[in-house]
């Protein structure tokens, strides 16, 4: 009896791993088709195989593909396919020519894998990392109605979309970022170096910091004194924070707290929501069934608040329920998605309106995304006043006063 590698995808679409004993390669392939498991690869164990297998599983989790790079494969893999060019043939091609290494080496196994009979949606699930399984079931489906090429640059148009609208949150959030940044820094030195200065002048003269100074200079020594105590509370928190919000309640929690807050929680919404019309438009256009496509973007909507909700909306679909009634039931969508996704259950065009509202909410995005500075500027105005009163006092204060303690020990 051998033992042998293998790699193979289960029913949910999760990609499984091991060892299995057979007499032979063929052996342990039946035995797998026989438990319902796509296999992706078998091969023989071997000390070099678990090395590189070793080695694969250590790279694998810092590997990533540049979105810029990974829509221009889909997008020129398309029109090459729209073309007439056969699909082997375009994955050398767009091979030879990419500069991403860890898409490279992807293209390389997925052209060995079609090489050898294996359907491209197959030979793209040997790596999840980098084809998430609303693409792959999107392709599959694809090939099914013999239009991989037409959907492939459908797919291309909403990754370069969702790429656009993160780009655009990124974008929003940077100026709130910066400013927060800026006032710690400056909140540091002046605590650090400016205040203690200030304290051991005041103290030759034996008077009294003002009451803003000391306020600072507590703050100060907290700093140098407890410092590592400050950094294990800092850490500690961000530990606690991230293995909160690694449990199913802890997600739903701070996904929860984000959507309320004010004018970002708003932003976020319109985000997700262009993101739910479009990929379940997508997918429901290449032949997708509606479970699956809500199945599916309930995993990448990116907000558990709302991935739950969809997943109790498909729930109530397969039952007999409509998704607009029970979309209203939830109480968390919007009243004109609800009325898009009934009019589209209606006329039977679900994908076409589903598209249409997509679009709706990227204008939303947009102009948020030109406004928001506008809109949380006075929160920051009053935080700034108050955090340039506190360092004016505290600094300034101590000045104006030397001069009368000097003029008091000159007297």
């Amino acid at each position: 009896m051998a033992k042998f590698v293998y790699r193979v995808q289960d029913g949910s679409g999760k990609i499984v791993e091991g060892v299995l004993e057979a007499p032979s390669e063929n052996h342990a392939q039946t035995f797998l088709a026989k438990n319902q498991y796509q296999i992706l690869s078998v091969k023989k164990q071997g000390q070099g195989l678990l090395l590189a297998s070793l080695a694969a599983r250590l790279v694998a989790p810092f590997e990533s593909v540049r979105p810029t790079d990974f829509n221009f494969f889909i997008r020129q893999l398309a029109t090459l396919l729209k073309a007439g060019v056969p699909m082997l043939t375009c994955l050398q091609s767009l091979q030879e020519e990419m500069h991403d290494q860890v898409l490279k080496r992807a293209v390389g196994d997925i052209e060995r894998n079609v090489e050898q009979g294996n359907s491209f949606s197959n030979s793209i699930a040997r790596h999840p990392r980098i084809f998430n399984a609303l693409f792959i079931s999107t392709v599959k489906a694809g090939e099914a109605i013999g239009e991989l090429d037409i959907v492939l640059a459908r797919l291309a148009d909403i990754l370069e979309k969702d790429y656009q609208t993160r780009a655009k949150i990124a974008s929003a959030l940077r100026y709130p970022q910066i400013v927060i940044v800026v006032m710690a820094i400056a909140f540091l030195i002046a605590t650090l170096f400016i205040i203690p200065r200030f304290k051991s002048l005041f103290d030759l003269f034996g008077s009294q910091l003002p009451l803003p100074t000391r306020m600072l200079v507590f703050v100060s020594e907290g700093f140098i004194r407890y410092w590592y105590l400050i950094l294990i509370v800092i850490v500690a928190l961000a530990a606690g924070v991230g293995f909160h919000y690694r449990t199913h309640a802890g997600r739903r929690f701070w996904d929860g707290l984000i959507l309320r807050l004010w004018v970002l929680g708003i932003f976020l919404k319109n985000a997700i929501f262009s993101r739910f019309s479009r990929m379940l438009g997508i997918m429901l256009k290449s032949g997708v069934n509606v479970l699956e496509g809500l199945e599916l973007v309930a995993q990448i909507v990116g907000n558990s608040i709302i991935s739950d909700a969809i997943l109790r909306i498909k729930q109530q679909v397969s039952q007999g329920e409509t998704i607009s009634a029970q979309m209203k039931r939830e109480g968390i969508f919007p009243s004109l998605l609800i009325q898009m996704v009934f009019a589209g259950e209606t006329s039977g065009r679900m994908d076409e309106l589903l598209m249409q509202i997509a679009e709706h909410y990227d204008a939303e995005v947009d102009l948020m995304t030109k406004n928001i500075e506008t809109m949380i500027e006075p929160i920051f105005v009053i935080l700034l006043g108050f955090f340039i009163a506190l360092m004016a006092l505290g600094i300034f204060l101590p000045m104006w006063n030397l001069y009368g303690v000097i003029a008091e020990k000159a007297g």
